[in-house]
């Protein structure tokens, strides 16, 4: 996983708090970083969030429960 921050990341302090992320996973366990404002595609489901997005950051780079 790469933590690069893209077109939907915050970019001030301001953004810290806005439930503004998803976190995804698909049929193969997969996890994607997504934009709330976003319906999932198709095959995708919601495991976490809307969250401010470094909640879901961490919830990503958590160690599996």
């Amino acid at each position: 996983m790469t933590i690069t921050a893209g077109p939907f990341d915050p970019t001030g302090a301001d953004d810290a708090a806005e439930p503004t992320h998803l976190v995804l996973e698909n049929a193969r366990g997969e996890h994607s970083l997504w934009p709330a404002f976003r319906a999932a595609p198709e095959g995708w489901r919601t495991v976490y969030g809307p969250e401010p997005y470094g909640r879901c950051v961490a919830h990503l780079q958590a160690p599996p429960a």
